[in-house]
């Protein structure tokens, strides 16, 4: 196996890899790219074609190609290695033993592609899915979109698909895991479809894995049934986790920079069949955390054409707030008033929606204006709504000079003084202090004692010297590396084998992410020799301060000891040791320098 990852990562470039993924942006002799693994605004997130490894100078995320791949989709190395190998056109030797879980997921996988295969295949094929072909042209769906997102029909008669199923060597069991059957409770212990008589979506992942579905009914069904339904929660299927269509819009999500985020799955196929690709489908008007964290790996601008009453949903209200922490730009979809969904607008108007994307207004101002024109602002108890809609979502504003900005405007719509909005707004939640958010965004991925810390920056100020070997040695004269692992780098610097241009070569593997993370902050910092040196001379003598700092604390301690036990004499020389250590850190502190 060992051997095949390595003729896998051969014939890998990582940052072609990486760019399928993440748009990179050519700098020197590294690219460079917003991190996907943390939030921020100016790229630290550096990829060496020279080493083939990555790492973000942020949130301190290093590794190769799989663990890139491993990290952005969620999987473990396993599935990283085998996505890979596809990539580089290498047949794998499966020497891993499937875990029990894994060969029930595969399982649960297999049943979801056949029931999907099945269902189109009545939808587009045989006579029992005429009905539904015909609902389907009356809202203009064509067979290039039905083919596209795999929309399929399921049989009322549940007897069709389980015997196509158990033909197929699936057990019943295993087809009431998969969410999509379940027990009858009526006429004995039989199997039956949860989507019998709908039309079915399935809800497959970005990694094009089919998770579940999701069905409706058509046009006649009995008033008591559900319009929509899902399939549940299942060891596949996690709804927090799904949103529709991404599979299908991440590329043009990188491409645009922007997603427009719908409802529902008409909601995205007909302005995708109209060429808006990226746009993509949520349940209900909530964001969940996990949602906005895997549309922040492409984007960082959100267009909103959902239900025009979700302001008012307290659900959405806090899915804002997790957006706003995730500094997603956010703007909304104004459907004028005229329809009821993105669906609607796009058939009555093609053009029209597109300019109403365009035309998208920022979150904040567009819960003013839709609550203002709801309520009106001409009577007492219309304004007292609008302050009861509207405060709710400007106290989530996570800037005080936007959230300042907003309630000037909320003030002048209801013509009176910002004082009295204020004063109602802290009514609603107090204001936090903006330090407490700001220490909430600090850097927490990477708790590094102290000394790690330095260590780690006199290591890659030695890297990015001319001859390492050579300053490496000089150093080793004044300090010892105390940190393990870079006790170990430090050793393989010091080799009179060690060469810059081999410089991974005998690196355990461990420690190669670290010593090629180093390596490449080190050549992404331009610096003179003579400030490198100064640099190099400020980090030792803090380092020194350091010990010198630990080495009086335990001789304090000592001291104390022998004081308590009466043994003068090694009392007077503990305390002679005192002195010329503080003595020395005296020095040192004055002027930080070996």
């Amino acid at each position: 196996m060992e051997n095949q990852v390595e003729e896998i990562k051969k014939k890998l470039d990582i940052v072609e890899v990486i760019n399928r993924l993440l748009p990179l942006r050519k700098r020197g002799r590294h690219y460079v790219a917003n991190c996907p693994f943390h939030q921020e605004k100016t790229p630290s997130f550096i990829v060496s074609p020279e080493l083939q490894i990555y790492k973000c100078f942020g949130c301190g995320k290093a590794g190769d190609v799989f663990s890139f791949v491993q990290e952005f989709n969620r999987i473990d190395f396993r599935e990283a290695l085998e996505e890979m190998a596809k990539v580089a056109g290498v047949k794998l030797i499966n020497t891993f033993e499937d875990s029990r879980e894994e060969r029930n997921k595969k399982t649960l996988l297999k049943i979801n592609s056949e029931v999907a295969r099945f269902y189109h295949y009545m939808l587009t094929t045989h006579q029992l899915g005429k009905e539904a072909r015909e609902y389907l042209e009356k809202r203009e769906i064509d067979e290039k979109m039905i083919k596209t997102f795999q929309v399929g029909f399921c049989p009322n008669d549940s007897r069709l698909i389980t015997a196509y199923l158990k033909k197929k060597n699936f057990t019943e069991e295993d087809l009431v895991k998969t969410g999509t059957f379940g027990w009858s409770q009526y006429g004995g212990k039989k199997l039956y479809d949860r989507f019998s008589g709908r039309l079915t979506f399935p809800l497959i992942d970005f990694r094009e894995r089919i998770l579940g579905f999701s069905g409706r009914v058509l046009p006649g069904a009995k008033a008591e049934q559900a319009k929509y339904i899902n399939s549940p929660e299942t060891e596949l299927y996690h709804k927090s986790q799904m949103v529709y269509g991404l599979n299908l819009a991440r590329e043009a999500i990188r491409r645009e920079q922007t997603v427009i985020v719908v409802e529902g799955e008409f909601d995205m196929i007909t302005p995708y069949a109209s060429g808006i690709e990226n746009i993509v489908a949520i349940k209900g008007t909530a964001f969940t955390e996990e949602q906005l964290q895997l549309l922040r790996r492409y984007t960082d601008t959100l267009i909103l054409a959902l239900d025009s009453d979700f302001a008012g949903n307290n659900a959405a209200i806090k899915s804002i707030e997790m957006a706003e922490k995730l500094e997603f730009e956010i703007r909304v979809v104004n459907l004028m008033g005229k329809y009821k969904d993105p669906d609607e607008a796009i058939r009555d108007d093609p053009d029209g929606f597109k300019k109403m994307i365009i035309g998208a207004v920022p979150i904040w101002d567009f819960v003013i204006d839709s609550a203002a024109a709801s309520f009106g602002t001409e009577t007492i108890r219309g304004k007292k709504e609008i302050l009861k809609k509207v405060l709710p979502f400007v106290s989530r504003i996570r800037n005080a000079v936007i959230r300042s900005d907003y309630l000037k405007k909320l003030a002048g719509v209801l013509g009176t003084e910002v004082e009295a909005v204020e004063s109602e707004l802290r009514k609603v939640v107090p204001i936090k202090e903006e330090q407490k958010k700001e220490i909430e965004k600090t850097e927490k991925e990477t708790p590094m004692g102290r000394r790690e810390k330095m260590e780690e920056e006199l290591i890659t100020l030695v890297l990015g010297s001319k001859n390492i070997r050579k300053v490496a040695a000089r150093v080793e004269k004044k300090l010892k590396i105390q940190t393990l692992k870079f006790q170990k780098i430090w050793e393989h610097l010091k080799n009179d084998k060690f060469t810059p241009d081999k410089l991974l070569e005998g690196v355990a593997e461990e420690l190669q992410n670290s010593l090629g993370g180093m390596y490449l902050q080190a050549t992404e910092k331009a610096m003179e020799g003579r400030v490198r040196k100064n640099e190099i001379e400020k980090i030792i003598g803090k380092l020194r301060i350091e010990e010198l700092k630990t080495k009086l604390d335990k001789i304090s301690e000592r001291i104390g000891r022998l004081e308590r036990e009466e043994r003068e004499e090694e009392l007077a020389v503990a305390e002679k040791e005192y002195t010329q250590t503080a003595q020395e850190l005296s020095k040192y502190q004055k002027r930080g320098k070996w």
